[in-house]
């Protein structure tokens, strides 16, 4: 039995939430800035240059239109932790300036993740992902409990970073609509709402997975990345985020859908971007194969018994393995996180699945 665990808790409006971060951040507010500002003194020589400039003010000018209250959630983020808006924001969209500018671009991060989405044995949808993120994330990593008026009596778990807006990496709401995303580099970028604000916009308006696709059409996006839905009635997509155009692929029946980190669908396909320095691109169809050969045998009756094995495997002589101990750069797999939608339950190991405590948080 897995030991029960606590979210922290923000409540209020969207700037208030944010502010409450810092207030309840256990005296990491270093360590929170220094992870910002060593991936923003990386990638300043680009930053710095005016076609990013540019590119940042028409995003967040799109930003304010489509998600005020999540650029909101962001400026409490900034002031809590005294960061400088403009530099949060372009913060978390390095990943797509460095996509558009690959012969100037820094050593690249490499994130990345394996995520998962399936129907259950009580006919709900889980969803799963190995997060595989830079290491300095692990001790700001947080599971986060999101109440706020405007959204109707709506609440919202999700795991994320400290200093990072909502759903930073995967997150379930009070309806039963859980998401997780996985990165993946393109040249396909423009104007439109990024996906680390896309993710908790998806999660604070829509209840289940065709409300999301419907929103998700309905917007411009950055483009980059996938994400993994999952409902309380089974329904069940993966969305890769292009900017030119979104891939939805919504499986069959019961039917499995995973992603790793490059675009499967027909529609993205020839949008993928392999990036010098980038390895966890080079692993992304291996571990994608191993996923999606567990997920074939998966066995419905014990899901959380199967996601501590499956996301917690290892390079081998026949595979490559989903839980990642840095042969990826400067990657290695900081949490893996199991939502249950029918009974609105995470499971969760803040740790190498291999070797954490796994804990349950219910919404």
């Amino acid at each position: 039995m897995d030991e029960r665990g606590t979210p922290l808790e923000l409540t209020g409006d969207a700037r208030r939430r944010g502010l409450a971060q810092a207030t309840c951040s256990d005296g990491t507010i270093t360590s929170v800035r220094a992870a910002i500002e060593g991936r923003l003194r990386e990638g300043a020589g680009l930053l710095a240059t005016p076609e990013v400039q540019r590119y940042l003010q028409l995003v967040r000018a799109y930003t304010e239109q489509v998600a005020p209250r999540s650029l909101a959630e962001m400026e409490g983020i900034a002031e809590g932790f005294g960061l400088a808006p403009d530099a949060l924001f372009a913060y978390l969209h390095l990943a797509i300036v460095v996509d558009r500018d690959v012969a100037r671009a820094p050593g690249a991060a490499s994130d990345g993740c394996s995520a998962w989405t399936a129907a259950g044995p009580d006919g709900a949808a889980w969803v799963g992902k190995n997060r595989d993120f830079r290491g300095e994330h692990q001790g700001i990593q947080r599971v986060f409990l999101h109440q706020d008026p405007d959204w109707g009596g709506r609440r919202v778990l999700c795991v994320g970073s400290l200093g990072a807006p909502g759903a930073y990496s995967s997150g379930m709401n009070s309806d039963g609509l859980a998401l997780a995303d996985t990165q993946i580099t393109t040249w396909d970028h423009g104007i439109g709402l990024g996906r680390y604000f896309l993710m908790t916009e998806v999660l604070a308006r829509c209840a289940t997975v065709p409300e999301a696709i419907d929103f998700m059409h309905g917007i411009a996006h950055a483009g980059g990345g996938s994400l993994l839905l999952g409902d309380a009635q089974g329904g069940r997509a993966a969305v890769e985020l292009g900017h030119r155009r979104i891939s939805v692929e919504q499986p069959a029946g019961d039917a499995p859908v995973s992603r790793t980190n490059h675009f499967t669908g027909d529609a993205l396909r020839d949008a993928n971007l392999t990036r010098p320095g980038e390895p966890m691109i080079g692993t992304s169809p291996a571990r994608l194969a191993t996923l999606e050969g567990a997920l074939a045998a998966l066995p419905r009756a014990d899901m959380p018994a199967w996601t501590r094995a499956t996301m917690a495997s290892h390079d081998d002589a026949t595979r490559t393995g989903l839980c990642r101990h840095g042969q990826d750069g400067d990657a290695t797999t900081i949490s893996t996180a199991l939502y249950a939608t029918g009974d609105l339950t995470l499971h969760f190991c803040d740790d190498n699945p291999c070797r954490g405590t796994w804990r349950r948080i219910t919404l």
